[in-house]
């Protein structure tokens, strides 16, 4: 969803792909390694960047669950992120970096002087009608109103047998979500309904949402490789998945064979869930061939 909005961004003349983290963020963090100054937004949304897939857990501990306004925030997430020393070279190491996806969103929000919170809701969400998305956990406090996300409880043992249960975390308490400055790299919350709709536009290239060259940047790896732009390349079809320890989410779409498909579980254990849940999402695809 990041990379699209940087598309949208693009096509608007506010930004460019070969936009680099120096040239934008360069002030606001002087002290960032050399390695990452010419860095730009294709290396971050590919995951070619050559940034470790997250800061120290213990910084990471250090930022709020929810804030009003998180850009603050984000160029400090930014700067722990861009004082790591490199996984790898940059276009030759891929990694999976929820920090490359945070630098991207404060690079927006320098270059387009607003939250990335309100960003994509003005530039993709609710140009595809998507009305049910938000930030953080969904619901209400005290309401459940929404599912609530489980992650792995305290272990009991009863006659010599250990035995770690679910634990649920409602929205109000303590954890309910990933930080508030990770919401470029997952904290969307939507229901399936509204989700297949932004499957469906990637799937048909909706136009005017955005230009057939757009469409190419997102969907075809930069650097080669199976990975495009938030997108990986399986067996023919454009897929991604994600989990925030609370929930855990799959979704695909198929061009070729015109099929969009999505699972969720408010069950975090990704170990447990992930190989049912994927099966789900394939028998999904295929019951509409």
């Amino acid at each position: 969803m990041t990379a699209t909005l940087v598309a949208r961004a693009v096509e608007a003349g506010r930004v460019q792909w070969t936009d680099t983290v120096g040239g934008v963020l360069g002030a606001a963090i002087p002290e960032m390694r050399a390695e990452y100054r010419d860095v730009n937004f294709r290396h971050l949304l590919s995951h070619q960047s050559g940034l470790p897939a997250n800061i120290g857990l213990g910084q990471m501990l250090g930022f709020p669950r929810e804030s009003q306004d998180s850009r603050a925030d984000r160029i400090a997430y930014a700067r722990f992120g861009l004082q790591q020393a490199p996984g790898g070279a940059k276009e030759q190491h891929f990694e999976y970096s929820n920090t490359g996806y945070v630098i991207a969103g404060a690079m927006l929000e320098a270059k387009l002087g607003a939250p990335w919170e309100a960003l994509i809701q003005q530039h993709v969400f609710s140009p595809l009608a998507m009305s049910s998305v938000g930030q953080g956990a969904p619901g209400a406090p005290g309401a459940y109103d929404h599912p609530v996300g489980h992650a792995l409880g305290p272990t009991t043992v009863t006659n010599g047998q250990a035995t770690a249960s679910l634990r649920p975390h409602p929205p109000g308490g303590p954890i309910v979500d990933n930080a508030a400055a990770l919401g470029p790299a997952g904290r969307v919350h939507a229901t399936l309904e509204d989700v297949l709709k932004y499957l469906a536009a990637h799937r048909d290239r909706s136009t005017p949402f955005l230009r057939r060259e757009s469409w190419d940047a997102l969907h075809t790896p930069p650097f080669g490789g199976p990975y495009a732009m938030g997108w990986a390349q399986r067996e023919g079809m454009l897929w991604h998945n994600g989990s925030n320890t609370l929930w855990y989410a799959e979704v695909m779409f198929d061009r070729s064979r015109g099929i969009i498909a999505a699972a969720a579980t408010n069950d975090g254990r990704v170990d447990a869930v992930g190989q049912p849940l994927g099966a789900a999402l394939v028998g999904a695809a295929q019951a509409v061939v």
